[in-house]
């Protein structure tokens, strides 16, 4: 007996066999049937699809015998693979080959062996299709193309067979490739995807759960993927009935499960969890749910914290004493309004709302408008300014009005108004007016007598005093005038405020008005050791104002800088021209040496009865108005007043005027 040769390519051969993955499966009736056909054809009691392994031939197809492998050792097929052509043994007994083979020698006794080499797609003899018969014969021509036929349809199903495994394994391969993408992708994304499944028994559990899951409850996925016990334990006192009751109804109906709910990690912080997911029943009765849990704390707390806000502004709102209105920008649609408005003016809610804002404002301030407009665009808010109201009787109230320009959340323009009715402070007010301005004249009268008859005695009219009586003369006359001075600037302030003030406007010359301001304090500053400097460069123009009235301006503002000077010193006057809002204009500077103004008094300089410090008025006189009277002066006159001021550095006060145009007189 000759023992197979192995073949020049046997690792690349016993490869593409293993590769097929066809060794020990079970049978298939494509190969089955060529058997059949084989042994029927070529009239054989036995035939074989024979693959050669190893160590062994074993046979995907057999007819004819009881055993599925034999030893590649001892094999028939093991000759053939080396060659495309039939091996035909027509008696085994006279081949020096299989003479004494056990195959030939016993069971079963071959005498005749015909069989074709079966290959792979790539061209690797795998083994054969044989015909065995246990008598010798001989193989004709049109038997052995039918052998060959034969064979050639057993190659065509491995390949087959071979061609499905291949796009199985990519499928396989895509598939797997698929699953790996979902799974990162589930493990990136911000929550944590899940499948939770509730069994008939009542248990429950995650067979699946990302990446998210264990990032946001603590616990890993073998925790949780038999027993959710583990993740329901977190799950707030408060809000676990909840939890489960939705999650039943969810099993009943089969509809979708959605919640907010908070958990305790172990660190015993509590956070928010939402979940969504959607429910589908199973063959033996389970419910399983796909879905997501997403940690919401930041943001559900973030609302919890503006709803809150929301509920303090909606109080606010509501009891707030100013008058609030919500409308709309673009229509003047009210769209909300707190109590405080609906008491100022009558109105029912249901009626106000139907109102449009400019049917609140009198028939006066309409021409105000365009200027509101125009300022809201530009500022995003407008006021305050005092406003007309109309009520729900037709009846007209005075109230300062805030606009602010808001944009929802679809972007549209809304308008908030803030009304304050000023109807009792205004009564007030004009009580107090008409109080100061009687008071004052009934105060006048008496007083210029006081003063006359306290001068008349202080100049010996009635003969000379003695020296202590000649003291306090003087004291009672300096306090005279100084009362005096109170009450012509409370009643200049009170005609200011009522609009009867007389002014009269003319074109006059700069230099001889400041001139005449700097020669009427001269001797105040002498008193005062402080010398009053009138810049040589003042332009030589006309300007249009009340010459009485400005040179009261300039006296107080020059008397206040000597006032505030120290000794030796000087105060400086001066003017230049420049442009302010496209028009020529000239600004008077008055400036002093002294301490400056202190930073905590500087909004309220020029209030009226103002003062640094109340020691002040003790310690360098004045009676607290006269600023308020230069800025109410120099409004009336169209201009403008303000100061700069460094500390330790002195102060200095202007006062900004039109230059007189052609038209001025």
């Amino acid at each position: 007996m000759i023992t197979p040769e192995l073949p020049a390519n046997e690792s690349e051969r016993q490869a593409a066999l293993d590769q097929l993955r066809i060794l020990d499966t079970p049978p298939e009736k494509r190969f089955d049937r060529l058997t059949r056909m084989a042994a029927r054809l070529l009239n054989a009691p036995i035939a074989l699809i024979s693959l050669v392994d190893r160590d062994r031939q074993w046979f995907k197809s057999c007819v004819g015998l009881d055993v599925s492998e034999t030893p590649r050792s001892i094999s028939f097929c093991g000759h053939a693979l080396f060659d495309r052509l039939p091996l035909v043994v027509e008696d085994a007994r006279e081949d020096e080959r299989f003479r004494d083979n056990p195959l030939v020698t016993g069971e079963p006794n071959i005498r005749f062996y015909a069989g074709t080499p079966i290959h792979s797609a790539d061209g690797q003899a795998l083994g054969t299709l044989c015909v065995i018969d246990r008598e010798p014969r001989t193989l004709s021509e049109e038997d052995r193309q039918c052998l060959r036929d034969l064979a050639d349809c057993a190659e065509e199903q491995i390949s087959a067979r071979e061609l499905a495994i291949h796009y199985r394994e990519q499928e396989l391969r895509q598939k797997n490739e698929s699953l790996v993408m979902l799974k990162q992708l589930a493990d990136l994304v911000p929550g944590g995807l899940y499948q939770f499944r509730r069994y008939p028994d009542g248990r429950i559990s995650f067979p699946f759960s990302s990446k998210g899951i264990e990032r946001t409850f603590g616990v890993t996925q073998t925790q949780i993927r038999t027993d959710a016990a583990v993740l329901f334990a977190m799950i707030d006192p408060e809000d676990y009935t909840t939890v489960l009751a939705t999650i039943e109804e969810s099993a009943q109906q089969l509809s979708t499960w959605s919640i907010e709910f908070r958990i305790r990690r172990e660190d015993g912080k509590s956070r928010w969890i939402e979940g969504h997911s959607t429910p589908q029943k199973l063959p033996d009765g389970s419910i399983i749910w796909h879905g997501y849990l997403e940690d919401i704390d930041d943001k559900k707390r973030a609302l919890l914290a503006l709803q809150e806000s929301e509920q303090q502004l909606r109080r606010l709102f509501e009891l707030a004493p100013t008058g609030i209105i919500l409308a709309d920008y673009r229509t003047g649609a009210m769209i909300d309004v707190n109590a405080s408005m609906l008491k100022s003016t009558g109105y029912h809610k249901d009626e106000f709302l139907k109102l449009s804002y400019r049917q609140l404002l009198s028939a006066s301030h309409t021409s105000l408008r365009t200027e509101v407009l125009e300022q809201l665009r530009e500022k995003g808010y407008f006021g305050p300014i005092e406003q007309e109201i109309v009520d729900c009787k037709g009846t007209i109230y005075p109230a300062i009005v805030h606009s602010m320009l808001i944009r929802d959340a679809s972007d549209r323009k809304l308008l908030w108004v803030l009304l304050e009715d000023i109807s009792e402070r205004k009564k007030v007010e004009r009580m107090k007016n008409q109080f100061v301005s009687t008071v004052s004249h009934e105060l006048r009268t008496p007083l210029t007598s006081i003063t006359g008859a306290i001068g008349l005695l202080a100049a010996g009219a009635a003969g000379t005093l003695p020296q202590k009586a000649q003291e306090m003369m003087a004291i009672a006359e300096r306090n005279a005038r100084q009362l005096a001075t109170l009450i012509n600037d409370l009643l200049d302030i009170e005609k200011l405020v009522a609009g009867k003030l007389s002014i009269s406007m003319q074109r006059l010359l700069l230099p001889l008005l400041l001139e005449k301001a700097v020669n009427t304090n001269q001797a105040y500053g002498a008193h005062r050791e402080v010398t009053i400097h009138l810049a040589p460069d003042t332009p030589k123009i006309d300007i249009f104002v009340d010459g009485q009235r400005l040179l009261q301006v300039l006296n107080n503002l020059i008397s206040n800088a000597i006032k505030f000077s120290p000794d030796n010193s000087r105060v400086v006057v001066s003017a230049h021209q420049q442009v302010s809002e496209g028009k020529p204009t000239v600004t008077i500077v008055v400036q002093d040496s002294g301490q400056g103004i202190p930073e905590a008094f500087r909004n309220q300089i020029f209030q009226r009865f103002a003062q640094a410090d109340s020691s002040d008025t003790r310690s360098q006189g004045g009676t607290g108005l006269g600023l308020a009277i230069t800025r109410e002066l120099i409004t009336v006159m169209g201009g403008d007043v303000g100061f700069e001021s460094l500390p330790g550095q002195g102060a200095s006060f202007w006062v900004r005027l039109p230059v007189a145009g052609k038209d001025n007189p």
